[in-house]
């Protein structure tokens, strides 16, 4: 029944047949390459189209043909042998995928527009700081315990020496890391989400003014504490921190208090760490979803979960092959460089449309 089922959502989507049935296309796999290369550099796939002389559906079969025999993580790592630094940024971004059978099934009240974009998922991707390379990436049904139990066992598979994880304020994803790598490891909570999260516990301005400036300003010697440069200028500031919450009453900042000493030392592990050279900010994974939604903003929706996997795959495994353009600062030695190449492998001349699994 469950293989009947998924047979069934592979033929309502409209735009191609059943996933495992797709008809070979009469274009040379040179053309084929080409296509998804210039998808997955944003090209919209009405201007493909349109450049190809194709329909849509057949571009859509082309993209969906390459993607799927694309090499996986564990496929890389088996063949380069990367050598990561150990300190993983980490992070899940909302993928959209509408599935219209099971949209019809799960909720028949519905009209068409509302049911368009009720099936969110996870993409789960990890960056090593050191090098920019994405270890390992897989799209889940959300960001729960054993989503991320089985991306951090599939990352152990692939011999990642986790060291130390840099993440949000989820704290389903500390606890998975710990499971599987053991509680040894460092964990660094991104400072800006801390201070985001904080800022929604304000009050409205119109409501309470003053007492919104005096948290406002508790936040900042806050954000002075866990950015510090130095545990030297931490203990200068946690004296200022005392000392200004010391002056007024409010509940919320019983709350902020409460908070900061729940989570400051793993606020502060850049600090207490300082041999790792540990980001305070999950800014890299940040970035890297920005890049993704630029491309995924001109392609539209996914119409099974199964292409929207091999699609992310085939954009992480590109990016891996592609050198760095744009570092600045103590980056810049990364510039002409890919991540896989700044991993010790030895990728000249490599293909990684010609990888199979």
């Amino acid at each position: 029944m469950g293989n009947f089922v998924l047979r069934l959502a592979c033929l309502s989507c409209p735009f191609v047949g059943p996933l495992t049935h797709l008809p070979r296309l009469r274009v040379s796999n040179k053309v084929y390459v080409q296509l998804v290369r210039e998808s997955l550099e944003r090209a919209s796939i009405r201007i493909l189209a349109r450049r190809y002389k194709k329909t849509k559906k057949t571009i859509l079969k082309i993209i969906h043909q390459i993607t799927e025999g694309l090499s996986d993580t564990l496929a890389i790592q088996k063949q380069f042998l990367p050598l990561w630094s150990g300190i993983l940024v980490f992070d899940g971004k909302v993928i959209r995928v509408y599935d219209a059978l099971m949209a019809k099934i799960k909720h028949p009240s519905f009209n068409e527009d509302e049911r368009r974009w009720i099936h969110k998922m996870r993409w789960l991707c990890g960056i090593d700081y050191a090098t920019g390379d994405l270890p390992h990436y897989f799209l889940a049904s959300g960001e729960t315990r054993i989503e991320l139990v089985m991306y951090f066992q599939t990352l152990k598979r692939l011999n990642y020496p986790l060291k130390a994880l840099v993440c949000d304020g989820n704290e389903e994803i500390p606890r998975a890391a710990k499971f599987v790598f053991g509680d040894s490891i460092v964990i660094q909570l991104c400072t800006r989400h801390f201070i985001d999260s904080l800022s929604r516990l304000l009050p409205p301005e119109e409501e309470e003014p003053e007492a919104r400036i005096k948290l406002q300003e508790l936040m900042r010697l806050m954000k002075h504490v866990i950015e510090a440069d130095a545990l030297e200028e931490v203990w200068i500031f946690i004296k200022e921190l005392h000392a200004y919450s010391m002056t007024f009453r409010h509940p919320i900042k019983k709350t902020f208090l409460k908070l900061f000493e729940m989570h400051k030392e793993a606020l502060c592990a850049h600090l207490l760490h300082p041999e790792l050279h540990l980001p305070h900010t999950s800014n890299d994974i940040e970035n890297l979803f920005k890049q993704l939604n630029l491309r995924l903003k001109s392609l539209g929706r996914f119409f099974h979960q199964r292409y929207a996997s091999d699609y992310l795959k085939a954009w992480a495994l590109l990016r891996r092959f592609t050198p760095f353009t744009d570092c600045k600062g103590d980056r810049k030695y990364r510039n002409g460089k890919a991540p896989l190449t700044l991993a010790g492998c030895d990728i000249q001349n490599i293909d990684p449309f010609k990888l199979q699994n």
